[in-house]
């Protein structure tokens, strides 16, 4: 069973990196200097044409956006948040979380949600109510703040840390790579205490020339660096309590859920990009058909339905090499 199991997985690797050829094909002509520089410069005359169109903010919002541009992350709590503090966001988040926990228990295994939602159509509502939550009105202007022009929202990922201790994908040291600069918002909905699997990210005061390349390292590693003296840092956990939020610029740190020991942790990843991101190739698939998405969000603002339907913008080229198909079938 291990030897059909690991056969499986090593197709799926292999069906993996053969449906990345045409982004990363893609990604290499865009990072040709002249291509890159112009992007750039385009990137540079967007935001100085909308910075007399940035929203007007709250004095809460205020805050959270100079702390935010001050010094790339911040945290508050989800009350703040209309559509986090939500009794049916609260419902639907414990109801998706109660499932995926009780699969572990029966099982032994972490279950995606994708697969959930395979094996649970009946969650479907759960899931898109929990994507919605991540249009809030309040939440977009603070980040479009920082990004210095509008969002292009980019889903929910939903993770159920398991506390085995394990070391391995988002749970290594690495950076996103969809947009640059880019906003990851994390909600806790437990309590999350050192030992329980905090959102970190990295502060580095001194590296070496090849630092930069690593790519998902694991903490062994960095305590290597430092101690050949090629790396200085400092590393900032997360704690908090349920309801925590944490705003952070994911491309600009170095980041990781720490492996949890203590007990299993719920949290909601929400992203978000310059509309249009300079790679929106390596943006997650939407999670829902044009139609689908279009129904979901028709009785939200104009701001926050272009947020959700950004793709439909994009160039024909980027159409072309930016999957369509979502990964859930609704």
């Amino acid at each position: 069973m291990k030897a059909v199991r690991k056969i499986i997985t090593t197709i799926q690797k292999i069906v993996h990196r053969i449906a990345q050829w045409p982004s990363k094909t893609i990604h290499l002509i865009y990072s040709i200097d002249m291509i890159k520089r112009k992007a750039n410069n385009d990137r540079l005359s967007s935001i100085k044409a909308h910075s007399h169109n940035l929203p007007a903010l709250e004095n809460e919002e205020t805050l959270l956006a100079h702390a935010l541009k001050d010094h790339g992350f911040c945290t508050t709590n989800s009350n703040l948040f209309e559509f986090f503090g939500a009794e049916r966001f609260q419902a639907a988040s414990r109801d998706i979380y109660e499932l995926m926990e009780r699969n572990y228990l029966e099982t032994g295994r972490n279950i995606d949600i994708t697969r959930l939602l395979s094996a649970k159509p009946a969650l479907i509502d759960q899931f898109e109510t929990v994507f919605r939550a991540g249009l809030d009105i309040k939440l977009l202007r603070i980040v479009e703040h920082y990004l210095q022009l509008p969002v292009a929202y980019g889903g929910v990922d939903i993770f159920f840390t398991v506390a085995d201790g394990l070391e391995r994908g988002a749970r290594t040291w690495h950076k996103d790579s969809e947009d640059n600069p880019m906003v990851k918002v994390a909600v806790y909905l437990n309590d999350v205490g050192d030992d329980d699997g905090p959102l970190e990210i990295l502060h580095l005061h001194q590296t070496s020339s090849d630092f930069e390349k690593l790519r998902g390292f694991k903490q062994q590693k960095l305590v290597n660096l430092q101690n050949e003296g090629k790396v200085k840092f400092e590393i900032t956990s997360f704690t908090g309590p349920v309801g925590t939020v944490i705003l952070c610029d994911t491309f600009k740190f170095y980041h990781r859920g720490k492996p949890a020991t203590g007990k299993n942790r719920r949290a909601l990843f929400f992203n978000y990009y310059a509309n249009r991101p300079l790679t929106p190739y390596f943006c997650p698939n939407p999670p829902f058909s044009l139609d689908k998405m279009k129904d979901l969000v028709s009785n939200l603002s104009t701001i926050q339905q272009d947020a959700a339907l950004w793709r439909e913008n994009l160039t024909r080229v980027d159409k072309m090499v930016t999957k369509r198909k979502p990964y859930l079938n609704l």
